[in-house]
């Protein structure tokens, strides 16, 4: 794979950070859930201790998987 300039890679993540962003503005304008009630359940089904850290890792791993 050949090497990307700063200049191209900083524009890449600028491009996908836009994405994100209009993503996330469709979803809110469509009122869909930013978590999914199957993860929310897993979530919950977990018992994790309210510690916050444990939550998002928790959380971020569950997202990634599904």
């Amino acid at each position: 794979m050949p090497k990307t300039s700063a200049a191209n890679r900083e524009r890449i993540s600028r491009m996908k950070a836009a994405v994100r962003r209009g993503r996330m503005l469709q979803a809110k304008k469509n009122g869909e859930r930013m978590i999914p009630d199957r993860i929310l359940k897993q979530l919950a089904a977990l018992n994790l201790p309210p510690n916050e850290f444990v939550y998002t890792a928790c959380l971020e791993k569950l997202l990634r998987g599904a």
